[in-house]
């Protein structure tokens, strides 16, 4: 206790006399954070797994440790069956499986010195086997199961933050970093809560969460700088200099569009320093339109220039934005390399080789059809002396779709092999189509020497994937293509017509706000930077409309529209019937009552003032509650959970108490013209595609009666 006592007086006598010191923080961080795998089962005499560690450019790591548990079949042989971890190729742990105890943990500790900015590889291995003799390789006896979920699979991480480089160039490769661990904070500091303004904070938070990337954000909102955070102040010349108070900042250098980096001033003025490992980054100019253009001209800074900390823009040319475009997202009637979908030539070797992916992404509002087929058009070679039952298993969405036989005992090169996938496979938004290889050797008799070294598939980058047209046209409301991508606000992935409405203009609105444009962001992979804001209801918008606010706040005609209908006489849905594939059935209770505290509401329905437009609506019991549901549905499984028109959210367990039902009026959105629209509504009712069907048939026969009858009696009549 007293040795305690004196090394923190020590550590708090350091950090008087130098305040710039870095402090050491600690990171306790679940496995489960680093893959979506709960369980991995390890097959085979040989098998490995690797997750990858992010590890940002600001940390510097001291020490670290790593936990996990573990089950290994009681067949095994302890003598040379073995659990091996490696750390970035280095073993740093091997753990004997033992028959007699198969329930089993491990930690041990990871040398910093192992860490490198980036993503790190942490791969498990395992050898194991039944008998000292002959074996088969992947006999079914022959597994260990990883438990990578749970308290008890963690790594600790102990680190020191690096001092901030005064470069415009850490923008993009240093403070906003998607590696960084738990999530991105971020400080707004904004003059007002004027319409004007906050479209111009919501470009620099659309910005923000674009360079984190997949890595959750969230935001405050202040008229002061909050220390201990990166803080990104945005403001005319004036309001920068006072908010800073002279701390390195000559407001004589504001001429234009301004963008500066600097060290956090520290709270007291000038005389109190900076701190150097956090960063304030200035946006301000002379005009509004000044603020606009530093603004989206940081939204778009993806790469480390400039080398300067400061910069005056003298303009920005954006290019043409495309409609249904965005992340990842592929276009209909276009022929798509494998190069060009992120994925360079591959080769699979062994017998016990890994599969791999495709990812991309269908435009949300899709109409999928049913009757017609995407082309893949497959390149490979594979080696020679293959058993004939050597396949490669196509999938997609988790669903098993062909298996190509590589039969030839003389491997061979195959270009151009064509596989038709049925349109309706697909969905949607995220789509993954994978390749499992399944190799076997010509010669697998019991105790004679297998060849595995010409065991390999080779899929070329110059294969092909092409999608059949189809209509922007979908039934609505559909809170899962919100989900998805932020439809149908990112049907222009700038959010051009689209506008957000605040109920109020309290602090924890504008944050809900800001920290929607980020999930948006992410989710469609480019900054919003058409967003328009309003503080009064917008009669008069035709456009896809957000609102937020909380149930005090929201004006009547906003409220009677909603699925749950927020006024003071509400209706709310209780299942009755619940039927085949999830049609339920509901009775509607008139009450007067509210949305109770701890619960968030979202919702959908069409827009009163545009037909074929939206409202996507966020509200719950008061301000502090929804900025807490803002935060929630940024959590995947959340998401996940998210569908129909009218969503509840617990907000105290948000993931585990979520409510999603589809009980509004139903309409139709995207872009269609006439032909596309018929085409919809005869898919939509394929009844009526047979009583058409029916009357065309029924038209042409009393046509072709008519005429033969006509035919005939000429005849007859000679006439």
């Amino acid at each position: 206790m007293k040795k305690n006592l004196i090394s923190a007086a020590l550590a708090a006598l350091f950090l008087a006399v130098f305040p710039g010191a870095a402090r050491a923080e600690i990171m306790r961080l679940p496995l489960s954070k680093f893959t979506s795998a709960r369980r991995v089962d390890l097959k085979c005499t040989s098998a490995d797994y690797n997750v990858s560690i992010p590890v940002p450019d600001r940390w510097k790591v001291r020490k670290a440790s790593l936990a996990f548990k573990f089950v290994n079949s009681s067949a095994l042989l302890a003598v040379n069956s073995r659990l091996i971890a490696r750390f970035n190729g280095d073993p740093v742990s091997q753990t004997g499986l033992n028959p007699l105890a198969p329930e089993g943990s491990v930690r041990f500790s990871i040398p910093a010195e192992s860490f490198r900015p980036g993503y790190n590889d942490l791969t498990f291995t395992v050898n194991q086997h039944y008998t000292l003799g002959c074996e088969y390789p992947c006999q079914p006896e022959l597994w260990t199961t990883l438990k990578l979920d749970g308290d008890d699979a963690v790594m600790e991480i102990e680190y020191t933050l690096r001092e901030v480089p005064l470069k415009l160039s850490a923008v993009a490769n240093f403070l906003f970093d998607p590696k960084l661990t738990p999530r991105g904070e971020i400080n707004l500091v904004i003059p007002d809560g004027n319409p004007e303004t906050l479209a111009i904070a919501s470009i620099l938070a659309s910005g923000v969460a674009m360079k984190f990337d997949y890595r959750n954000v969230v935001f405050s909102v202040s008229r002061e700088l909050a220390p201990g955070y990166d803080n990104i102040l945005i403001g005319s010349r004036d309001f920068a200099s006072k908010t800073i108070r002279g701390a390195g900042f000559d407001p004589a250098a504001v001429k234009g569009p301004y963008l500066k980096l600097m060290h956090l001033p520290r709270p007291g003025g000038p005389a109190a320093g900076s701190d150097p490992y956090h960063a304030l980054v200035v946006l301000s100019g002379l005009t509004k339109d000044h603020l606009k253009l530093a603004a989206e001209t940081f939204a778009v800074m993806s790469s480390p220039f400039p080398e300067t900390n400061e910069m005056t823009v003298t303009g920005l040319d954006m290019p043409d934005i495309p409609l249904y475009g965005g992340k990842g997202v592929i276009k209909a009637d276009s022929v798509y390399t494998f190069r060009s979908l992120n994925f360079p030539s591959r080769t699979f070797a062994g017998g016990n080789a890994n599969g791999a992916e495709i990812s991309f992404r269908l435009p949300a509002d899709f109409l999928i059809k049913q009757n017609l087929y995407a082309k893949l058009s497959l390149s490979y070679s594979y080696g020679a002396a293959n058993r004939a039952d050597s396949v490669l298993n196509l999938s997609l969405n988790g669903q098993l779709l062909r298996g190509i036989n590589l039969d030839d005992p003389r491997g061979g090169l195959i270009e151009g092999y064509k596989v038709d996938i049925p349109t309706y496979l697909f969905k949607p938004g995220n789509n993954v189509l994978r390749f499992d290889p399944v190799l076997t050797p010509l010669v697998g008799k019991n105790c004679e020497y297998m060849q595995m070294q010409n065991l390999f598939l080779t899929i070329m980058d110059v294969s092909t994937l092409e999608f059949p047209p189809m209509p922007h046209y979908v039934d609505m409301p559909r809170l899962e293509l919100f989900m998805l991508n932020g439809f149908p606000v990112t049907r222009w992935p700038d959010g051009h017509g689209s506008m957000f409405y605040l109920a109020n203009r309290d602090r924890e609105t504008i944050e809900t706000a800001l920290n929607l444009v980020g999930m948006i962001t992410q989710k469609n992979g480019h900054p919003l930077l058409e967003l328009q804001y309003t503080l009064t209801p917008p009669e008069k918008y035709k456009g896809e409309l957000v609102v937020i606010g909380d149930t005090g706040s929201l004006p009547e005609s906003i409220k009677s529209l909603s699925p749950l209908a927020l006024t003071k006489e509400m209706s709310f849905p209780y299942p009755v019937v619940q039927g085949w594939a999830d049609r339920a059935q509901y009775a509607f209770s008139r009450q007067v009552s509210g949305l109770s505290a701890g619960t968030g509401a979202l919702m959908e329905f069409e827009s009163p003032y545009s037909e074929g437009r939206s409202v996507v609506l966020l509200s719950a019991h008061d301000p502090k509650e929804l900025l807490a549901l803002s935060v929630a549905l940024a959590d995947p499984g959340v998401q996940a959970n998210v569908k129909g028109d009218l969503v509840l959210i617990g907000l105290a367990n948000p993931e585990k108490n979520i409510m999603a039902v589809a009980v509004g009026k139903k309409y139709f959105a995207g872009k269609a013209g006439l032909l596309s629209r018929m085409d919809v509504f005869l898919y939509s009712y394929p009844w009526l595609y047979n009583v058409l069907l029916g009357l065309v048939i029924l038209v042409l026969s009393l046509a072709l009666f008519y005429f033969l009858q006509k035919y005939r009696k000429k005849r007859i009549t000679g006439v």
